[in-house]
């Protein structure tokens, strides 16, 4: 398929030159005499690369540019700017910006040839980056889903099986604990469910989506009761007994009360799941100047430092190691949940295999 140039130029001649030239080399070009054109075109039919001069009446190069930026559908096209400017300061704000080059007026046919090579071909390799990324991501997921689906399912129909088969032979303590098994199975797979909805909600909420009052306004005051109630229903879900040492101070903080619960069970949810059965998780609550410090720590299952920046919906590191449950969102939805109510997040691996995770949420001040 024949690459589809678009070039941005006030000046007629340059555009009709750059117009010819570059049709004359196999580019099928399309040409606006004006930003507000170019941006038009763009939309109507998004090019392979777009040509853009700076200096231009109305909209220029940079309002182009942004335009682009922010729009998904234009977002990654390789952008080169036009310009007679040559001064370095100049040129830093246009990368800045995001632009991917910069052709300095005059330039040659040839540096123009290699500057539209050079950025095409980088494209490519960012999308066969991305399209392997994407089938990864996939086989992924359809492996963890199928798992985490499958495990729960397994444990309900298996114990429903033996309530079947085996009624009249169950003492009522047998069928007590097999309802119980069932049900702590229903739960893990309602949370899975929920989490895969909750996760794909907050991946598309900015400042303009219909949810982003309900996940970035609100107040709570959080005390001890409320964290020891959200680790004795974590302990219950998961069959276990629970060690853990608690010390919340009570304080009133910018975050509803539900998008609180979330971050901490999730992130107290992890603590226990990746804890050694013998070893006490400490959770600790207390004021930091402006900000309210939450500061978990447990013994088990590193986390390198490393993987902080790696976090991403169901990311699960060292899973085949460690045989994990779970689809991997906890991390990903308490990181977008600090994102929406300036919060923040540090996770630091410790002496002795503890894992130590902070999170900060804003106070509310009257």
């Amino acid at each position: 398929m024949t690459t589809q140039i678009l070039v941005i130029e006030d000046d007629m001649q340059i555009r009709e030159n750059l117009t010819e030239l570059l049709s004359l080399h196999g580019f099928a070009v399309k040409s606006a005499a004006n930003g507000r054109e170019g941006i038009s075109q763009a939309f109507l039919q998004p090019p392979d690369l777009i040509l853009c001069d700076i200096m231009m009446p109305e909209v220029d190069g940079y309002q182009v540019l942004n335009v682009m930026r922010n729009n998904r559908l234009i977002a990654n096209v390789p952008f080169i700017f036009l310009t007679a400017k040559s001064d370095p300061t100049d040129m830093r704000k246009g990368m800045n910006h995001g632009a991917d080059d910069y052709l300095t007026k005059p330039f040659t046919l040839q540096n123009l040839l290699h500057t539209i090579e050079s950025r095409l071909q980088r494209n490519e390799l960012w999308k066969a980056d991305l399209k392997a990324q994407i089938t990864n991501y996939r086989h992924t997921l359809a492996s963890v889903t199928a798992h985490e689906y499958n495990t729960a399912l397994s444990g309900i129909i298996g114990f429903c099986s033996l309530l079947i088969e085996d009624y009249q032979q169950l003492g009522s303590e047998e069928t007590l604990s097999m309802v119980t098994m069932i049900k702590q199975c229903g739960l893990q797979l309602k949370r899975s469910l929920d989490n895969v909805q909750r996760m794909a909600v907050l991946q598309q909420v900015d400042s303009s989506h219909a949810d982003y009052g309900h996940f970035s306004s609100g107040s709570t005051t959080i005390t001890a009761g409320m964290v020891d109630s959200y680790v004795l229903a974590i302990g219950y879900r998961q069959d276990r007994e629970v060690n853990y040492q608690l010390d919340v101070e009570s304080a009133q903080l910018r975050i509803s009360e539900e998008n609180l619960q979330l971050c901490l069970s999730e992130l107290i949810d992890n603590a226990v799941k990746f804890s050694d059965l013998a070893q006490t998780i400490v959770i600790i609550g207390k004021l930091d100047g402006t900000d309210y410090c939450f500061d978990f720590t447990n013994m088990g299952q590193p986390f390198k430092a490393e993987y902080y920046d790696q976090i991403a919906p169901y990311k699960q590191f060292d899973r085949q190691k460690y045989e994990q449950q779970g689809f991997g969102l906890g991390l990903s939805i308490v990181k977008k949940l600090l994102a929406l109510n300036q919060g923040r997040m540090t996770i630091e691996s410790l002496s002795e295999g503890k894992t130590r995770i902070a999170i900060w949420f804003p106070l509310l001040i009257d």
